[in-house]
């Protein structure tokens, strides 16, 4: 049986780890450009749910849960009404993958493959967003 305290000091290790996994990939979009460019942030969210990928294949599914928040809320939230304006569909279609498709597959830890082929999927709608932000 541990003590508290054990379990004090395994719950902050743990939360050291989280937070030294996760801080590095802290992209904001506000941070990053003032001015909210679309194309920045797309980059910003592709980067992020790439990275969110890079640690599922390390074993890390806290970490690549975390990264896809960020990549929705400090980041995709930001273009959601500029993107509407060009393609409601696309917008609404791209968020709902984000937000809730991969994000519970990640939480509910379905297969890698399964997860690969839906961040693929995100991607090309993501690509096909910077599109129509560059015409």
């Amino acid at each position: 049986m541990i003590s508290s305290k054990q379990a004090l000091y395994t719950i902050s290790s743990i939360i050291l780890v989280v937070v030294a996994i996760i801080y590095p990939y802290q992209i904001n979009a506000q941070e990053e450009n003032e001015e909210n460019d679309p194309l920045t942030i797309l980059t910003n969210i592709k980067n992020l749910l790439q990275k969110s990928i890079t640690e599922l294949n390390a074993g890390n599914s806290t970490g690549a849960s975390e990264l896809v928040d960020i990549a929705y809320i400090d980041n995709y939230e930001y273009i959601e009404d500029p993107l509407k304006e060009l393609d409601q569909d696309l917008m609404e279609q791209t968020e709902i993958m984000i937000r809730e498709d991969l994000a519970s597959a990640i939480e509910d830890k379905k297969p890698i493959e399964e997860i690969t082929t839906l961040h693929n999927n995100i991607k090309t709608n993501l690509d096909k967003a910077e599109q129509l932000f560059k015409k």
